[in-house]
């Protein structure tokens, strides 16, 4: 029968009763008892899985501020940005739940356990908040209103719960009958553990308020803050252009010097470093260490270093207030750590691009050669070349090589996929300009399916068929599976593209050994030297950028992001300091700067050298 159903039959029960019935009045009584109980266990049966989920909640908090401890640590930086545990709208939705117990106003936690949890979530909060306030210098200006003004509300309620739970004496509620279960030494009065929950709660609350206020405070600071290092890092910047001659960059030690400019810029010019040394952080710091009652300390292990290269990189030093210098061991710190960072980069040397670079010709000859102009394009508008675009179409004719030894083959493929990697980082970084880009997102699709899947425009390259034995007979089909492929097309830009390059680059081959009456006696050995060569000096020519990339990379105009692109500079250049000095030996073609990030601009060279 429904609960609901009982509880008006014994009302009506009750009320017929006779005032002198003692056993109705007796049975109802213990009736109501057994309801009661039954109802109240009905209810808390979801409470194991409320419980679970605040867990949950807040083990990902503990677990990110653990992860930015860690990170702050194995990078040395021990004012701990905040990487993992970030303010944002998701981190203020998974905090709220992690605090929804001392947030609920009317049910009733007895016990020393259960008002432990709702008193120690309050101090959760205030580590929390303090844990959080670095990652405030991250935000540009309306993300920083945004998110503060977002964990404003949210606490500002949680104070509001706190006082009305204070004032209804919920916070401090304690059944008697539980004290039976307390061994008399530790039996307080009543009063006095009511007093002294009391006094708990309305501490947190006030170190709540206080940390609230110093968020809206450390907002205005960081504001300012930024527009002053955003003035002296346009200084030191100039500084820098005029120390490094551009004409030695592709010297390994001159970019480094120039990393390493651009490390301490970025360094010493963080928002999140300029925010954690500010005496806000201090102030939160000592709230964090006064709720959680502990506090630990750690010992910046120090190298010994030159005082001279400090003195020297103190030009690129950025400082909120002149007559505010840093302290030798934080340059210190922040010099060995770019250096620490190349040479750990360094050990990851792409070993089979290398092998492949080793291939390829000093006149760098393939980057003119895959390519005729006595080949007509299928595409009727002008057509562009970009670096990525010819190596995956020459690298598709040497996977259509049957006879090639299998692992040979992989060493090549790995060596381009590793090249693609680095040719796909000069294109966006000095090529991303109309007419390119398109180019480079189709070879970035052509890869993407020729890698895995060994397929070109969704076929099956021609491995398995009987009829094609020579290489002249490959190039003939590639040359007209494209021709076809370029009719069907249907206007589509991928296949139309796809197909031009692999037709002019086949009819290109077949041509050039056709003048030389080697087409019909080409091996299929001969025919995969020659790509492979073609595929090496198009790496090589394209990768002599990788100097010019590094800086750009050192300096971006985003003062949040400087931190990670100048991280990248630096891994970069560790990652490719053999293929810097093996191509600065062989020096690239008399051009502009500028002018080396475009194929075109290396082949119309080629055509009219310059005097």
């Amino acid at each position: 029968m429904d609960h609901n159903i009982l509880n008006d039959y014994h009302q009506f029960q009750l009320l017929n009763a006779s005032c002198n019935d003692t056993a109705t009045v007796y049975l109802s009584k213990l009736w109501m008892l057994v309801y009661n109980s039954d109802q109240q266990a009905r209810y808390s049966k979801p409470m194991p899985w409320i419980g679970m989920y605040i867990a949950l909640a807040s083990l990902y908090c503990v677990f990110a501020m653990v992860a930015d401890l860690l990170h702050g640590l194995r990078n040395r930086r021990l004012w701990f940005p905040c990487k993992y545990f970030t303010l944002n709208a998701a981190s203020v939705t998974v905090i709220a739940i992690a605090i929804k117990l001392p947030m609920d106003l009317t049910n009733l936690m007895p016990g020393y356990v259960d008002q432990a949890a709702k008193l120690g979530s309050l101090g959760f909060m205030c580590t929390i908040m303090a844990n959080l306030l670095p990652s405030l210098a991250t935000m540009n200006s309306k993300e920083l209103f945004t998110n503060v003004i977002a964990l404003g509300v949210f606490v500002i309620t949680l104070v509001v719960d706190v006082c009305i739970q204070i004032n209804t004496g919920i916070l401090a509620y304690y059944a008697t009958e539980d004290f039976n279960d307390i061994p008399h030494k530790n039996l307080i009065p009543l009063q006095a553990y009511v007093r002294h929950q009391r006094f708990i709660a309305i501490s947190y609350v006030g170190l709540l308020l206080l940390l609230l206020t110093i968020y809206a405070c450390s907002s205005l600071a960081i504001l300012k803050s930024k527009e002053i290092l955003e003035s002296n890092y346009q200084a030191a910047h100039e500084t820098a252009l005029k120390d490094r001659e551009p004409a030695r960059l592709g010297i390994v030690w001159e970019l480094q010097q120039r990393v390493s400019d651009y490390w301490t810029m970025a360094g010493t010019g963080s928002p999140q470093f300029m925010t954690a040394c500010s005496v806000t952080t201090s102030a939160s710091g000592g709230i964090c260490a006064l709720s959680t009652a502990g506090s630990s300390s750690i010992m910046s292990a120090q190298n010994d270093e030159r005082v001279e290269q400090n003195k020297d990189r103190r030009r690129y030093v950025l400082r909120l207030q002149d007559d505010k210098e840093f302290a030798e061991r934080t340059l210190r710190s922040i010099s060995e750590s770019v250096g620490r960072l190349i040479q750990k980069a360094g050990r990851k040397q792409p070993e089979n691009l290398l092998k492949l670079l080793a291939k390829s010709r000093p006149c760098f000859e393939g980057v003119d050669n895959f390519d005729s102009d006595h080949v007509p394009p299928l595409l009727s508008e002008e057509y562009l070349h970009c670096w990525s675009l010819p190596l995956v179409t020459l690298t598709i004719i040497a996977m259509s090589l049957p006879n090639i030894q299998k692992d040979i083959l992989d060493c090549m493929l790995s060596g381009v996929s590793e090249g693609l990697a680095y040719v796909s980082l000069v294109e966006e970084t000095l090529n991303a300009i109309d007419g390119h880009v398109g180019i480079q997102k189709v070879a970035q699709t052509l890869w993407q399916e020729v890698e895995p899947n060994q397929k070109w425009l969704g076929k099956k390259l021609p491995k398995t068929a009987p009829q094609l034995n020579t290489a002249g007979q490959i190039l003939q089909w590639l040359s007209n599976k494209a021709e076809r492929n370029y009719l069907r097309c249907d206007n589509s830009e991928y296949m139309s593209i796809s197909a031009n390059s692999m037709y002019r680059i086949t009819k290109t081959i077949m041509l050039s050994y056709h003048q030389k009456e080697k087409l019909d006696t080409l091996s299929q050995d001969e025919l995969f030297g020659e790509l492979s060569s073609m595929i090496a000096d198009i790496l090589a020519a394209c990768l002599t950028n990788l100097p010019q990339v590094i800086i750009m990379k050192c300096h971006t105009t985003a003062i949040e992001k400087r931190e990670a692109s100048v991280h990248v500079a630096a891994q970069l250049l560790g990652e490719t300091t053999l293929i810097i000095n093996s191509l600065h030996v062989r020096g690239p073609p008399r051009l502009n700067p500028d002018e080396l990030a475009f194929i075109d601009k290396w082949r119309a060279y080629f055509k009219h050298p310059f005097p």
